[in-house]
């Protein structure tokens, strides 16, 4: 039999838009037996960053690291939020075996990012953060999440600024993020500043009061 040529190449969302978030990476092989095409590795379904970048959630479970599975449900720009999250951008499901799931609502997060395609970026590490810290304090998670951003690299002080921006214009919130985005930031930024070195020099000083829920 003559000898079998193969050339990788992979197919990602962004060339579909409207469907989750994907990459298959791909073998196609052509020789003697004709042109085949062949799927090398099974579908990994990654959160692809507004840098273009697609990144996995690992952490610690049963003793060894493994990736986070991603669930992407709705129906996008021309749909609504989908009734299983409740108008949440995501959430964190446990599963039978104790392992966690991160689901993401499409078009709250694609709402999002027409506003902040970091803030977008944000929620995928703030749900990390959730999985990692086995926590469900939403201070906790949001700083963990802006912790991690800066030690991959990808949150310099500009980018700071405008997940500042950001949190000062969400106006209310649920109760448990602070009440209001402004008071959710303080908070976040009052747990950043506990660390050594600080991720932020000098927290603001809280709010003392937030709109009646």
């Amino acid at each position: 039999m003559g000898s079998i040529r193969c050339d990788r190449f992979n197919i990602r969302s962004r060339q579909f838009p409207g469907l989750p978030m994907f990459r298959l990476d791909l073998c196609r092989c052509q020789g003697l037996l004709g042109l085949l095409l062949v799927l090398a590795a099974a579908p990994a379904v990654a959160f692809e960053r507004s840098d273009g970048e697609q990144v996995f959630c690992e952490v610690e479970h049963g003793g060894r690291r493994v990736r986070v599975p991603e669930e992407y449900v709705g129906n996008g720009p021309v749909g609504t939020t989908h009734p299983a999250l409740g108008g949440s951008a995501a959430v964190v499901r446990r599963q039978r075996d104790g392992s966690a799931k991160m689901i993401f609502d499409r078009f709250v997060m694609q709402r999002i990012a027409s506003r902040s395609r970091l803030a977008a970026d944000l929620v995928f590490y703030h749900e990390c953060a959730h999985v990692r810290l086995q926590s469900d304090d939403e201070i906790e998670a949001n700083c963990e999440a802006v912790r991690e951003m800066r030690a991959v690299g990808y949150l310099d002080d500009e980018g700071y600024a405008a997940l500042t921006a950001w949190h000062e214009s969400m106006g209310r919130v649920a109760p448990r993020y602070g009440g209001t985005g402004r008071v959710f930031w303080q908070r976040t930024e009052a747990c950043l500043a506990r660390f050594d070195p600080p991720v932020v020099a000098q927290p603001a000083p809280e709010l003392t009061t937030s709109p009646p829920q």
